[in-house]
C-alpha cells in the first residue's frame, strides 16, 4: 500500500551516497567530562515521581565499547556520570518509577530510556532523555495463555548454492515456549517492521510509543487451543516446506516444518509454492503483490503478537499514513507512505535487527525492545548466507532450556551464528 512517485528512486540513491561518504564532519572534543543526564516524566503520569535503581549504558558508537553506570538520581530526575570521555554515543537506562496512581495508591512500575545517538562533551553536557513505561500493562485475560513465546531465532539472509548464488526460498522463524507450562499458539502474528533500522526518519504522525508500523503480517490458524506448544516446545514457520537441498545442497529439508507462509502472487513470473502436508499461515497483510521475503540483510525488525481482532476488521481499522522529509547530499523530496499499526499491547516479543555497522535507530518502542541483532557486519554483506540470530540459553531446568528475555536484542541474541532450524537449545559445555 505504499504510495510511490518519481522523487522515490532519486532520494533514495542519494542517501545511499550519503551513507558512503566519508566521516569528514567536525572531530569531538574527545576531553573527559562530567555528563549530566534529566529524565522527562513518561507520557500520562504527572505529580510527583521517584526513580530508583537506574542502570545506564553508554556505548561509543564508532568503537562499540560498552561502559555501564550505577549513578544515584538526583530530585529532578537527573544523574551525572562523571568523566565521561567526549565521543558520539548510544544511551540506554533502565529503572523503577515510583508514582501514586488516582486512588493516591503508590505503585512502582519499570521503565526505560534510550537515545539513538547523542554526541557527549564539555560543550553538550547535558542530555534529556524520555522515560517509557516498561512493565507489561494489566493482560487481557486472553493474553495470559500467550506470555513466555519469544522468537529463539530468525533467518532471513538465506543461503548461498555451490556456485555462490543467493537461495532465498529457505527463510525461517523459530517461535519457543519459554515457560514451564504448555501454551497454545492459535493467532499468534508474525509481524516484519514497515521501517528500516539502518535509515532513520523523522515519521509523522510518530506512533512508535503505542504502535509498530508494520508491512507484513501472517497467523497461525486456530480457534484457541488447537496448536498446543509444550513447555520448552517450538515451532518452526518456514517460507517453502520444502526439501530445498535438491535445488541447494547447503539448505535444509523443511518438509517436516510446522507452517509455511504462502502468498497468491499478482506477477506469473513469480509464483508461490504449496505444500498441502505443512498447514500455511493466515495472510493478514502484505505491502508486496507478490511473495514476501524477510528482509535479507536484516534491515527490518520483526514482532509475535497475539490478532486481538478478525482479519476484516483489522485491514479496516488499523490504517497508518505517515509522512516524512527525505534528504540526501543533492536533493530532497517530501514522502508519505501507508502500512498498517499493530499496537504494542498485542506485541509478545520484539526483535530489531540491523547491520552491525549500518544500525541507526530502533523501529519499535524501547519497551519492547532496546537493542537490536545482526547477521550482516556491513551493507551486502556476502558472509551473512547461512547466518542466522538465535537467542541465547541463560540455564536449563531439566532438559528444557531457558532463553534470554530482558527486552534487550543486543544481549538476548548471538548474532551471525551458523543457521539450523532443528537446532536444539541447551547450555553450551
Amino acid at each position: 500500500m505504499k504510495t510511490s512517485n518519481l522523487f522515490m528512486i532519486i532520494a533514495v540513491c542519494l542517501m545511499a551516497f550519503a551513507a558512503c561518504s566519508s566521516d569528514d564532519g567536525p572531530s569531538i572534543d574527545t576531553t573527559p567530562a562530567d555528563i549530566r543526564i534529566t529524565f522527562a516524566k513518561p507520557a500520562g503520569y504527572s505529580g510527583e515521581l521517584t526513580l530508583t535503581d537506574i542502570k545506564l549504558t553508554l556505548t561509543d558508537i564508532n568503537t562499540g565499547k560498552e561502559t555501564p553506570f550505577n549513578a544515584p538520581v538526583a530530585e529532578d530526575m537527573a544523574v551525572t556520570l562523571k568523566n565521561v570521555a567526549g565521543g558520539y554515543y548510544r544511551i540506554s537506562a533502565t529503572g523503577k518509577m515510583g508514582y501514586r496512581n488516582s486512588d493516591l495508591v503508590e505503585k512502582t512500575v519499570d521503565v526505560a530510556a534510550y537515545s539513538d545517538g547523542t554526541v557527549l562533551s564539555r560543550e553538550n553536557a547535558a542530555v534529556s532523555l524520555a522515560l517509557q513505561v516498561s512493565s507489561q500493562p494489566d493482560p487481557d485475560p486472553e493474553d495470559i495463555a500467550y506470555r513466555g513465546f519469544v522468537m529463539a531465532e530468525i533467518f532471513c539472509a538465506g543461503t548461498a548454492n555451490a556456485q555462490g548464488g543467493y537461495y532465498y526460498a529457505d527463510k525461517y522463524f523459530v517461535i519457543y515456549n519459554n515457560t514451564d507450562h504448555v501454551l497454545y499458539a492459535d493467532s499468534l502474528v508474525i509481524a516484519e517492521s514497515d521501517f528500516m533500522t539502518t535509515m532513520k526518519q523523522d515519521y509523522k504522525p510518530n506512533i512508535m510509543d503505542t504502535d509498530m508500523a508494520v508491512a507484513a503480517m501472517y497467523m497461525i490458524p486456530g480457534s484457541g487451543r488447537d496448536v498446543p506448544v509444550q513447555p520448552g516446545g517450538k515451532l518452526l514457520i518456514v517460507d517453502n516446506a520444502l526439501n530445498h537441498t535438491v535445488a541447494n545442497p547447503n539448505s535444509w529439508d523443511m518438509t517436516t516444518a510446522d507452517y509455511e507462509w504462502y502468498d497468491e502472487s499478482t506477477n506469473p513470473q513469480f509464483t508461490d509454492i504449496d505444500n498441502p502436508k505443512v498447514p500455511n499461515l493466515e495472510k493478514i497483510y502484505c505491502s508486496t503483490l507478490t511473495l514476501w521475503s524477510p528482509h535479507t540483510q536484516g534491515f527490518k525488525s520483526y514482532a509475535l503478537a497475539r490478532m486481538h481482532t478478525d482479519k476484516k476488521t483489522f485491514l479496516v481499522d488499523y490504517i497508518y499514513d505517515y509522512a516524512y522529509h527525505l534528504t540526501g547530499q543533492t536533493g530532497e523530496a517530501d514522502m508519505t507512505g501507508t502500512s498498517y499499526r499493530l499496537p504494542n499491547s498485542w506485541i509478545l516479543d520484539a526483535v530489531n535487527m540491523s547491520t552491525k555497522a549500518g544500525f541507526q535507530w530502533i523501529v519499535t518502542s524501547p519497551a519492547l525492545d532496546r537493542g537490536f541483532t545482526y547477521n550482516s557486519e556491513f551493507n551486502w554483506d556476502d558472509s551473512r548466507f547461512g547466518k542466522s540470530v538465535r537467542r541465547k540459553v541463560v540455564a536449563m531446568d531439566g532438559s528444557r532450556a531457558i532463553l534470554a528475555d530482558t527486552n534487550n536484542s543486543t544481549e538476548d541474541f548471538e548474532p551471525r551464528v551458523k543457521a539450523d532450524p532443528f537446532h536444539v537449545f541447551g547450555m553450551k559445555k
